[in-house]
């Protein structure tokens, strides 16, 4: 199994395997009882993590993550268009400029975002999470038998951190924010247009992303892709939705890979006829992963805090829990839960990789679905 890079938790200077082991404890108590230790040191950091929640969410700094690159950001594409249903005025002086038509063709031509975040705050809280996912992580990786793909799990503090470019990188922040630049089209039945240039900035509610990006290369032929990196956010005040967050994002790089060779492939023999149609379809294979992520996710923390040996309050283990955003992309998300839960973790882990379509079958056909 490869090995996380070791990273230095600035305020206390403890690498990878000592924070693992120590938790709040102290070294001598280490070295006397470790297996007790281990035991009461997780338990600690749990504690300090089911505190988070509690936190008065911060708005700075907001140091730059990544500067403005073209990126069709699902989450900034909905804002846009939302803010754009609420602009009355100036929908209707783009009808005047360009016809009197009463439907008006809106696309966007070009998109660009950048991302910032406002850092962790630098305390016990802040450490004892960042122990806790490189815990459920590592636990993660064992449970499914698959390699360690994280190059490093670190929490930025600087401006443009560095992304590996050999394997995987998950940054633990307080918020992730996105600036953008967009470029927007409107066109009259005429064939008469108008072009726009929109900018804004929001924070993010995708508290972690691993999200599916469809580019259009040439006619009929698409690339699919998914960034080396995911940001973790901890502005939640959900505990349930706070320890998900490393569970989820990784088991979505892990089980993606089934998802996209299955849209590929559903491509190559059905090419789309455009790029919305080759996005609806990702979108519907992104529903199914969702339900099988969702239902790991569940089974995969019961049982870790089982074997931790702890009850946290707050934590929730049932069916979607009300936090999870009502999007349509969750739709299938509580028959998931309850067919994991039918087959077992690593049953439903081997099926979704081997026939992703014989699993989506299956989710579908329960009378739930």
């Amino acid at each position: 199994m490869n090995s996380l890079r070791r990273e230095r938790i600035e305020t206390r200077g403890l690498t990878r395997r000592r924070l693992l082991c120590l938790g709040v404890l102290g070294l001598a108590g280490w070295m006397a009882s470790p297996i007790r230790n281990v035991a009461a040191a997780v338990q600690n950091d749990l504690a300090l993590v089911a505190a988070i929640p509690r936190k008065t969410p911060r708005e700075a700094p907001l140091l730059v993550f990544r500067d403005f690159a073209t990126d069709p950001d699902v989450e900034v594409i909905r804002h846009i268009r939302h803010e754009l249903g609420q602009q009355k005025d100036m929908l209707a002086r783009i009808r005047q400029t360009i016809g009197f038509e009463k439907r008006v063709k809106f696309s966007m031509e070009e998109i660009q975002v950048r991302l910032m975040y406002v850092p962790q705050l630098q305390d016990r809280h802040a450490d004892a999470y960042y122990r806790y996912c490189l815990d459920v992580t590592e636990a993660l990786f064992q449970m499914t038998g698959m390699d360690n793909f994280y190059d490093v799990i670190t929490c930025p503090r600087t401006r443009f951190p560095a992304v590996s470019t050999t394997g995987k990188s998950a940054f633990l922040v307080h918020r992730l924010a996105k600036a953008y630049r967009a470029v927007c089209r409107f066109t009259a039945e005429s064939g008469r247009s108008v072009k726009t240039t929109l900018s804004g900035a929001i924070f993010s509610n995708h508290l972690g992303a691993v999200d599916l990006e469809i580019q259009l290369m040439a006619p009929g032929e698409y690339r699919l892709t998914r960034r080396p990196f995911t940001i973790w956010q901890n502005d939640t005040r959900n505990l349930s939705t706070l320890m998900s967050i490393p569970v989820e994002e990784t088991l979505h790089f892990y089980i993606g890979q089934a998802t996209d060779r299955e849209i590929a492939n559903a491509m190559a023999h059905h090419p789309p006829t455009d790029l919305a149609a080759a996005q609806r379809l990702a979108q519907s294979w992104m529903a199914v992963e969702e339900a099988v992520v969702g239902g790991l996710v569940n089974s995969m923390l019961a049982g870790y805090c089982t074997r931790r040996h702890v009850t946290l309050p707050g934590f929730y283990t049932g069916e979607t829990h009300p936090a999870v955003p009502s999007l349509h992309r969750y739709r299938y998300r509580d028959q998931g839960i309850r067919l994991v839960r039918d087959l077992g973790f690593k049953d439903a882990v081997s099926r979704y990789m081997d026939n992703p379509s014989a699993f989506r079958a299956q989710l579908l056909r329960r009378p739930d679905a």
